[in-house]
């Protein structure tokens, strides 16, 4: 049976080496070439093993230009920019995907920028330190995306709290320790990820069909979606997604419900 894995990048296969000074190998860099975020050798055991006879897509919030900064032994195949634009195999955006993006986001551009707006004067009138921008990729202006620039996550928080009464209810504000991003409701993970098993999962190396078992990989709650829709998924243990778990410890499961 042929396996696909669905995995996220930043935060789940590497960090930082503020989030994670043990991180020590290199796994990808910024836009002059600089060494910017690091993996331990944990997680490049996890890679190495959800790689095993498996094609493995990375899922990620990165841009297209961003994921080609990657160092690691990936292929070409990707889910970029929230899924915004579907790499194919040869690492070009997949043409009837990135039509539909095309229309999605030319709907809703000058609505885009009248929330960048908001964010610019709710962040000014509250003395916020942060820097926004609207993500453009493949030519598309997909979300935006803002971040406190002295990592203060909890003035992001703030921010995000002063802004959310103006964000349209099919819109999603999404909060992530510094990084705070407004979606659109044409643009998600799960999106893509579910146009992609449509559109490739069925397909084997001879072009016919084959079962296909899947796997979701990722650490945050944008994930979830994505993560849902494969037969497993599996999350970092030190996550957005794990910290929202009411976690208790087996001796208090053994003492609510009477087991040995």
């Amino acid at each position: 049976m042929r396996r696909i894995v669905f995995v996220d990048l930043d935060d789940t296969l590497f960090q930082t080496q503020r989030k994670n000074p043990q991180a020590d190998r290199l796994a990808a860099v910024d836009r002059e070439g600089n060494p910017l975020s690091f993996r331990d050798a944990r997680q490049e055991a996890f890679l190495d093993w959800l790689a095993q006879d498996a094609l493995v897509v990375p899922v990620t919030g990165r841009s297209v230009d961003a994921f080609q900064r990657v160092r690691l032994p990936l292929g070409k195949a990707a889910i970029c920019s929230f899924g915004g634009v579907i790499l194919d195999g040869d690492g070009q955006p997949e043409r009837e995907w990135h039509q539909r993006m095309t229309e999605a986001a030319q709907g809703l551009a000058d609505l885009m920028e009248t929330l960048l707006d908001v964010v610019a004067t709710t962040a000014a009138g509250d003395q916020r330190d942060v820097r926004y921008r609207i993500i453009r990729d493949a030519g598309l202006p997909l979300y935006i995306s803002v971040k406190h620039n002295t990592n203060d996550a909890e003035e992001v928080a703030r921010l995000a709290t002063s802004v959310a009464p103006s964000v349209p209810q099919d819109w999603v504000l999404h909060l992530n320790a510094n990084n705070m991003a407004l979606l659109p409701p044409f643009l998600g993970k799960a999106a893509a990820v579910a146009y992609f098993l449509e559109r490739f999962a069925g397909e084997d190396g001879d072009g016919g069909d084959s079962q296909v078992l899947t796997l979701g990989v990722g650490d945050s709650f944008t994930d979830l979606g994505f993560m849902g829709l494969c037969d497993f998924a599996v999350t970092p243990s030190k996550s957005q997604i794990m910290s929202a778990v009411p976690w208790q410890t087996h001796r208090d499961l053994v003492a609510e419900r009477g087991l040995r």
